[in-house]
């Protein structure tokens, strides 16, 4: 079904059916990839504008290589223009800008007019996500609240290990530093329990003997107790 979009000879651009073809699949292609990230997501905060990022790439990365064809020049002047355009975006996850690229290439494969390549490619992407998902080592330890507090006696850092192993899923180690008298400040990262709020978490450490200064934050800044 796919070799009849190519019986044509192309030269500077395709016909009108052969590009919203390929727009249209570059279209549909890129939403399943971002419908797979959006299910395997693990993660602090999901970006609601990465999700269309993901969607509206491809399409438009379809069109620009269309658009360039076989010519140098306009290639050149579209790199010019691009150049023109900042991207301040930062993307922190390496694992996001790996489903971006997977957006640019079904559009660029598209463009080309490579659509077995185009969907080939999307549904082992897609697939190999999914594996990783279930496998053990698709399984993330996200440190989502940030622990600080002070504490005046050394001794009494044996019963806070045992209080954040009763109440965390897991906690990590940060730092320790000086406080402004003679007590010293921890700064813990943890990851609740699903059956313990944050809360409820930050009232009982607060009942611990010598603790004090107690700061509970959100890793992503959204939310301070």
């Amino acid at each position: 079904m796919l070799d009849s979009f190519l019986d044509q000879s192309f030269y500077e651009f395709p016909s009108f059916k052969v590009a919203v073809f390929s727009l249209l699949l570059a279209f549909v292609l890129s939403t399943i990839i971002a419908f797979t990230y959006k299910f395997t997501f693990r993660g602090i905060s999901y970006s609601g504008n990465f999700f269309q990022a993901m969607i509206l790439s491809s399409p438009a990365t379809a069109m620009i290589i269309m658009a360039v064809g076989n010519n140098v020049a306009v290639g050149f002047g579209i790199v010019g223009a691009i150049a023109i355009i900042r991207f301040r975006t930062r993307v922190n996850e390496p694992r996001n800008i790996i489903f971006i690229f997977a957006s640019l290439g079904v559009g660029i494969a598209a463009g080309v007019y490579g659509y077995s390549i185009a969907i080939a490619g999307t549904l082992i992407f897609c697939s190999v996500s999914i594996m990783l998902y279930f496998s053990p080592h698709g399984k993330s330890y996200l440190y989502l609240y940030s622990l600080t507090f002070n504490l005046a006696n050394k001794e009494t850092i044996s019963e806070i290990i045992n209080f954040l192993e009763n109440n965390c899923d897991s906690y990590f180690f940060m730092s320790i530093s000086e406080g402004k008298l003679e007590d010293e400040r921890y700064e813990y990262h943890i990851s609740l329990k699903n059956d313990t709020g944050h809360k409820d978490l930050f009232r009982n450490i607060m009942q611990i003997e010598g603790i004090s200064n107690v700061k509970l934050n959100r890793r992503d800044n959204s939310e301070r107790l």
